[in-house]
């Protein structure tokens, strides 16, 4: 018989797994570690601490510490399938159902089809009723045609009825509206709880697995002992959000930093200590394999006239195996591994001043520490949670494409002097506590520059006036058509500061030696590149000028430049992005 046989259980202890509080949730990006508190007392001897009804749990990743004169001797777990009247549904479910059950009653009570059938003959009486008040008038024969008499009492009778019919009829279509809107709301509604149901099933086996962790204790005398169970769950992610938030008097950049948590595991996280970590257990430690990749020379295939057909097949039956091979060898999985239950803090954290995460890394990862206790329900829907309040000060500069889009973009060119690492994301952009744009963020680490597009600032005018051309004939043999382009922008500074502005437009690129292009106006010295303080041609075939802009002032500026091509040639234009 082995020790296990052997041992004698002195005292056991069952207790339900909604029973012991979730005191500290961490969130990855697909999952979330779970700890829930235990405090219980032991008995001299060997004691089996049974934690029954699991909802949603990752066996192999089950850790168990502790304080207490007692020894973890060994932590199990295990799952029994029950029947149908023994199941234990989940409060979760049950209430789910309960809801379900509400609005499927609610429904069948509204009878959608038979409510419209009633308003549809109340509608049909009522035009009826209508058709025959309009045939009721006073007649009178003359030369054997009959004449309706119009008297002050037939228009009088005929002007109230109308203000009746109209008064009834906008009540039967209000019924009709509201009827139908009843209806879309409780299609609404059962479709989120259905869908929510849905969702809990499909992370655990609802009402006929019980899922049981069960922990050794050996204690050598009664005591009260305090464990953490730690545990994963699937259902759960989170990721980054930001609003920026810029203050151009103040020059300040305000980056308010968000965590947006979903999770469906089947139980809610009440008042819970919350991490958000960047780590990606999903993709393992295991570090794989790279092959060898081999080239040879392909032996020529010999093939005889009898056996022709048959060669041929083999020829092509190797060829696709030589040409596979390379991608099947070069294939792999990264191992998953569950094991990464961080260690609970036993002591108190102490009170902390501002209401924001603090930072905690690795050599792979951060996390984030919520300053405040959170609540965040099994319900599949976004809650937000602050990361941080990051204040920087940017340097601010201006950019206009006005030829694309004839406005002016602030941008910062900023430091992140803070020790957060920005994750990329989506951002809602605020200029002076006005909403004016939505973007995306890429990954910033600490101490890292960034420039970020802070939308368009009203306060800047840029006019892209209409494109002037003349065109011309010149040559008596070889005759060539000469275009002359020329493009005035106007950019106009209605701050009470000066600014900083570069503004972008692209001078035609030629990809024919038949076709010459000239640039008339600015004028650029390509040998002496340092002498154009303001204006440049980029590698592009943009020009930028880079202008500042006093107060209440604006520039004028001027692209001119000839296009010279055979008059028997037409020119084709295209656009190309980043060339």
């Amino acid at each position: 018989m082995t020790d296990k046989e052997d041992r004698t259980i002195n005292n056991t202890i069952s207790i339900k797994a909604s029973e012991c509080p979730v005191t500290k949730v961490t969130v990855y990006k697909d999952r979330a570690e779970v700890c829930r508190e235990i405090n219980t007392t032991v008995k001299p001897g060997i004691n089996e601490l049974r934690i029954k009804e699991f909802v949603c749990i990752d066996e192999e990743s089950i850790r168990v510490e502790g304080k207490g004169a007692a020894t973890i001797a060994e932590v199990s777990f295990q799952s029994k399938y029950v029947t149908e009247d023994q199941a234990t549904m989940s409060e979760k479910e049950k209430a789910l159902n309960d809801q379900l059950r509400s609005l499927t009653e609610e429904k069948k009570a509204l009878d959608l089809a038979n409510q419209k059938e009633i308003l549809n003959r109340q509608w049909k009486v009522l035009d009826q009723f209508a058709a025959t008040a309009a045939k009721s008038g006073q007649v009178e024969k003359k030369d054997e045609q009959v004449l309706f008499k119009l008297d002050d009492n037939y228009f009088k009778g005929m002007k109230e009825f109308m203000k009746e019919y109209k008064a009834i009829g906008k009540q039967l279509e209000n019924e009709r509206l509201d009827l139908e809107r009843k209806n879309e709301e409780l299609d609404r509604k059962i479709e989120a709880v259905e869908r929510n149901l849905n969702d809990l099933r499909g992370n655990y086996n609802t009402g006929h697995e019980n899922r049981e962790c069960i922990v050794v204790l050996e204690a050598e005398k009664e005591d009260k002992v305090y464990l953490v169970v730690s545990y994963v769950v699937m259902g759960a992610s989170w990721i980054p959000s930001y609003d920026l938030r810029m203050f151009t008097e103040e020059g300040s950049l305000k980056i308010f930093y968000y965590g947006l948590i979903y999770q469906n595991s089947g139980e809610d996280w009440n008042d819970v200590k919350l991490y958000l970590s960047t780590a990606e257990p999903s993709v393992g430690g295991t570090i794989p394999n790279l092959p060898m990749t081999q080239l040879a020379i392909r032996k020529p295939i010999i093939t005889r006239p009898k056996s022709r057909s048959l060669s041929l097949r083999k020829s092509k039956k190797m060829q696709t195996s030589r040409a596979a091979a390379p991608f099947n060898d070069i294939g792999y999985e990264y191992e998953q591994e569950d094991s990464f239950a961080p260690q609970m803090m036993m002591r108190g954290m102490p009170e902390m001043h501002v209401m924001e995460a603090e930072v905690s890394e690795s050599t792979t990862s951060t996390t984030y520490e919520i300053a405040r206790q959170s609540t965040i329900p099994s319900d599949n829907t976004e809650h937000k949670v602050t990361v941080a309040i990051i204040e920087l000060k940017p340097t601010l500069s201006y950019l206009s494409v006005p030829k694309v889009v004839p406005h002016a973009f602030l941008q910062a060119k900023v430091v992140n002097n803070s020790p957060y690492t920005l994750l990329s994301g989506r951002t809602n952009i605020f200029l002076d506590n006005s909403f004016v744009a939505k973007a995306e963020i890429k990954a910033v680490a600490p101490k890292e520059e960034f420039e970020c597009s802070l939308g368009v600032d009203p306060s800047i005018r840029v006019d892209y006036k209409p494109l002037n051309k003349v065109s011309s004939q010149s040559g008596l043999i070889s005759k060539s058509n000469t275009t002359t382009y020329e493009q005035n922008i106007e950019i106009k500074n209605l701050h009470n500061y000066a600014i900083k502005i570069v503004v972008r437009d692209n001078l035609p690129r030629s990809l024919d030696e038949k076709i010459k292009v000239t640039l008339l106006l600015p004028q650029i010295d390509n040998k002496h590149p340092e002498k154009n303080e303001k204006v440049k041609l980029t590698k592009s075939n943009h020009l930028e000028w880079d202008l500042d802009i006093k107060e209440m002032d604006k520039v004028d500026l001027v692209l001119k430049y000839a296009v010279e091509h055979p008059a028997s040639e037409d020119v084709e234009t295209t656009l190309a992005i980043g060339n």
